[in-house]
């Protein structure tokens, strides 16, 4: 193999090895906020906002539902959160632009990114693909895109695929 092969390769394979970083760094940052109480105050003084376009669901606020919370570093692309609940089964739900090394093949980099995490469940919701992971202790994590987004999604406990369809359908 050439050096000039091996290097589109080692380019390659560093790019996509950052963005999946970030999204580790997420999903990990997600659940030690799930873990905190979302009625913590230091977790409510947080006043930096997305400087990106983000979702919510139909019929709520961001103050209704506490805020956004940054997880990311302030020296990485941003990540946040919300929390929320899906009946009485609390969510996390985070959302950082779509990675640059995702846009010239989303599907199967979200794919990719599905089967890292065990979320190997498909299903739609409308005409997002989602991806669905389940621990044996109950948790599920939720992957997909929507509006040039990427977004995870960590339940407490099992949710109904309905219900997941229902929820990711309401984010506008």
């Amino acid at each position: 193999m050439s050096a000039k092969k091996r290097f589109v390769i080692t380019k390659k394979a560093f790019v996509i090895t950052a963005a999946i970083s970030v999204v580790i760094l997420a999903c990990v940052s997600v659940i030690l906020l799930s873990q905190q109480n979302s009625t913590n105050t230091d977790l409510n003084k947080n006043t930096e906002q997305p400087r990106f376009a983000t979702l919510l669901p139909e019929g709520k606020s961001i103050e209704k539902l506490g805020g956004w919370i940054r997880i990311s570093p302030p020296s990485t692309e941003p990540v946040f959160a919300y929390n929320d609940a899906i009946g009485d089964v609390s969510i996390n739900v985070s959302q950082q632009p779509l990675p640059e090394s995702f846009k010239e093949a989303v599907d199967t980099q979200v794919a990719g990114l599905a089967k890292q995490y065990s979320a190997t469940k498909k299903i739609n919701a409308g005409l997002v693909k989602v991806y669905i992971g389940i621990s044996s202790k109950g948790p599920q994590s939720v992957i997909f895109t929507k509006n040039n987004l990427l977004i995870l999604i960590k339940s407490q406990q099992k949710i109904d695929d309905k219900d997941w369809s229902k929820y990711i359908e309401s984010l506008n």
